[in-house]
């Protein structure tokens, strides 16, 4: 049985949505009226409703059987939610941006949750079917085509193929049969076709393997394609499949995104096969795919056909730390990148160790603003290699360390290396077992730092005595209002660490010393 809420349950949302756009909107200074605020707020619950109950039944584990727990489909819907309230409030007064988007030759319909006819399809889309049009870029997500509205949208598309380089035809089936979705997919990608893309995303679909294939002129006839996203669509393993048989040309190809899908290994191995024909990848994301470390390591090896990477997010995927040589050894590789995401990968002190070794190497990574590691179990160890490795990186202005295992002693081995990180604004330490002596560590370091923005160190266990301190550390050096919330932390009693604890490291020490002196 798939997963389902009631109507109630769902006017309810519609109805917490609403007031949370309306007050997050006056916060940033911005109006919304409440009938407005109330559209969008259906709209963004239809959008996740539609995406949950996709994912719910759209399993596609090695055996492409089964189903997804409720719960974890629960907190899909949730953080649906909470990115689609995000974009509405930090878009303001939607309306009025998107009926003047196509004056700069843009063409966006995300809104409220429309199924256009033939009839609507024609006065929505009416700016490309003027004479001589010339639109560069599309966006058709959340409004649901038919074949009606498909065949209406595709002659709308070749009138501007001459132009037209953009192609979002992300969620724009929802709420369709399947036949007649697959229908309006084929007819939208077959007019696609005749233009020469750069850009096409397919996101939030409900693809699977047939969905891909009913997108197959589209991907196929794309000779410069730089950037392909398949967010949320289904992606199986033969979904994977078919995208690497279909997406053969792709040595152009400079961005690749697939998100919350259920690729598995073997799904990924697929992903690989397109990352070692793609020399020129800058931008690679395949989060929450539940890819484990043989298709991790695939991944990372496909990588290294380039050396052009500037962002790689494997986040949420239980790869453990038998992906750690291969990831090592594509981050080696890789001189422009700027952001690494491993959160949640399950590589122990083990795996961080062998990738922050490889960060750490003189030269690598030079440019790495942002470093991921949460939700890795490091303890103390595996502080110390994170330490070594985010020394001499002049511009990481984000480390984000949450819910790992670094108690009192890795706070104090990471606030070391963190007064030598002249371009830190973010450290987030949340849920870390840390005490009284490593968040005062962590403090002071930070405070150093006359670029703090946000020092997070919530559910720790520092006492009351550390969090006065901790306060009046940050308070001296005009760095109070960074300290993030701390309503879950959960105080103890003080345990000091002893003297020898924090000594007897000499190549820490020698780094440390030699990081001051440059």
């Amino acid at each position: 049985m798939s997963w389902t809420l009631t109507l109630e349950q769902r006017n309810a949302v519609v109805q917490r949505m609403s007031a949370s756009i309306a007050g997050l909107a006056m916060s940033l200074g911005k109006e919304i009226p409440d009938v407005a605020a109330l559209d969008h707020a259906s709209g963004i619950e239809k959008k996740a409703y539609t995406a949950a109950q996709v994912g719910s039944t759209t399993t596609h584990n090695a055996w492409d059987s089964g189903s997804r727990p409720a719960s974890e489909t629960t907190k899909a819907y949730a953080r649906k939610l909470s990115e689609l309230l995000l974009e509405v409030v930090c878009a303001g007064d939607i309306q009025q941006a998107k009926t003047d988007a196509s004056t700069a030759g843009v063409l966006d319909l995300t809104g409220s949750r429309d199924f256009l006819t033939k009839e609507s399809a024609e006065e929505t889309l009416k700016v490309m079917l003027v004479p001589d049009a010339s639109i560069s870029k599309i966006k058709f997500s959340t409004k649901s085509f038919g074949r009606d509205a498909a065949n209406v949208a595709a002659s709308a598309i070749k009138n501007c193929s001459a132009s037209l380089v953009d192609a979002d035809i992300s969620d724009m089936i929802a709420g369709r049969p399947e036949d007649e979705a697959l229908d309006a997919l084929r007819i939208v990608c077959e007019a696609l076709a005749s233009a020469g893309l750069r850009r096409l995303n397919l996101s939030d679909n409900a693809l699977g393997e047939k969905g891909v294939r009913a997108c197959a002129a589209a991907i196929t006839s794309q000779a410069a394609l730089e950037s392909l996203a398949l967010q949320n669509v289904g992606c199986s393993i033969h979904a994977c499949r078919a995208v690497e048989e279909l997406l053969q040309a792709s040595q152009a190809l400079k961005q690749l995104h697939l998100f919350n899908n259920m690729s598995a290994d073997e799904g990924a191995e697929y992903i690989a096969k397109i990352l070692s024909r793609a020399p020129l990848m800058e931008d690679f994301r395949m989060v929450s795919s539940r890819v484990g470390p043989r298709g991790g390591s695939a991944l990372a090896l496909g990588l290294t056909s380039g050396s052009h990477l500037v962002r790689l997010d494997l986040s949420d995927n239980p790869m453990t730390a038998e992906v750690a040589p291969a990831v090592a050894e594509c981050v080696r590789r890789q001189p422009h990148l700027k952001y690494l995401n491993l959160n949640d990968t399950s590589l122990t002190d083990q795996g961080v160790k062998l990738v922050c070794t490889a960060l750490s190497q003189p030269g690598a990574c030079q440019l790495l603003e942002e470093l991921e590691l949460a939700l890795n179990e490091i303890t103390h160890e595996g502080a110390r290699s994170v330490a070594l490795a985010v020394l001499g990186k002049p511009l990481l202005w984000r480390l984000n360390l949450r819910e790992n295992e670094l108690e009192d002693k890795g706070g104090v081995v990471i606030g070391r290396a963190v007064a030598l990180m002249p371009a830190l604004k973010v450290l987030d330490a949340c849920g870390n077992q840390i005490k009284r002596v490593g968040a005062v560590a962590l403090a002071k370091a930070a405070a150093t730092q006359s670029q703090l923005e946000l020092l997070q160190m919530d559910e720790n266990m520092i006492s009351e005595e550390g969090l006065d301190e901790v306060k009046s550390i940050l308070k001296v050096a005009g760095k109070l209002n960074a300290l993030g919330p701390l309503d879950e932390n959960m105080e103890e009693d003080d345990e000091e660490l002893d003297d020898e604890d924090l000594e007897g490291d000499d190549e820490l020490s020698a780094a440390f010393s030699k990081a001051a002196i440059a």
